[in-house]
């Protein structure tokens, strides 16, 4: 097993919560639960583009080596972009619930339609709280009951979690809305495909079968396109098969490390 590190990546208007359960798993390996900017990170999202999430991950893994990447959705987006970037930090990635491009293309069907996406961001700037209690329950099938699906539900209700870290004496929501909808708006712009001919280390595609945010097309599309990758289905889940099967994916993740 050729990892020294584990470094985790939350998905859109989430934060590092949904690894800790995998976090507290693998001490042992100098796990690092990142938040991205404008979800409780340091940094802020003020570009409509993958680049900031880039730039927080960049700065976070600048001691570490041999690292085994997870990520999930957005947080997926850029554990490619930061592989590709940082080439030398990474011995593996696991992509979870993941796709080179959010939005359908003429030759991408697998993603959200250009026009709900473009007014999920137009919602967002007028709702936020709104916009987000409608997009939440998409994350899960309607089976997938469990007291963590109900702990998510509850965190991530507007408006979302508290920081009591910040420099300021008190506790603050630790989500900044705006940021948010830009990191929705770089869903809507990036487009990774032509990247992934370069993604020249081992990856392994998790995908729920019944994912209702990112189609198991935009899965299948990563396995085949990227060299030597690997794609494990969880039949029975929806966009987030780590939260509801967390056993699991803890051994998905074991048997990747132990391949590597």
């Amino acid at each position: 097993m050729n990892v020294d590190s584990l470094l985790f990546v939350h998905g859109w208007a989430t934060d590092s919560w949904v690894w800790e359960p995998f976090a507290s798993a693998f001490k042992g390996l100098a796990p690092l639960n990142v938040n991205l900017p404008g979800h409780g990170g340091q940094g802020k999202w003020d570009t409509p583009t993958i680049h900031p999430a880039v730039q927080e991950i960049t700065r976070q893994i600048e001691s570490r080596t041999n690292i085994l990447g997870i990520g999930w959705s957005l947080g997926a987006q850029a554990l490619i972009a930061s592989a590709l970037e940082s080439r030398q930090k990474f011995t593996g990635l696991i992509l979870v619930g993941a796709t080179p491009s959010f939005v359908t293309k003429e030759d991408f069907p697998w993603g959200q339609s250009r026009a709900l996406t473009k007014r999920m961001i137009m919602d967002m700037k007028k709702d936020p709280g709104g916009t987000l209690k409608r997009f939440y329950p998409l994350n899960f099938i309607g089976s997938e009951k469990s007291v963590r699906v109900r702990e998510f539900m509850e965190r991530y209700r507007y408006p979302g979690p508290i920081s009591c870290d910040g420099p300021i004496p008190g506790c603050f929501p630790s989500f900044k809305y705006g940021e948010i909808t830009r990191a929705l708006e770089a869903l809507y712009s990036e487009d990774l495909r032509e990247m992934l001919d370069a993604l020249d280390l081992p990856v392994l595609i998790v995908h729920g079968r019944m994912d209702g945010i990112v189609p198991i097309g935009a899965g299948q599309y990563l396995a085949s396109t990227i060299d030597g990758a690997r794609l494990e289905v969880y039949e029975k889940t929806g966009h987030a098969p780590f939260i509801t099967e967390p056993e699991k994916f803890k051994d998905t993740i074991k048997r990747f490390m132990d391949g590597l």
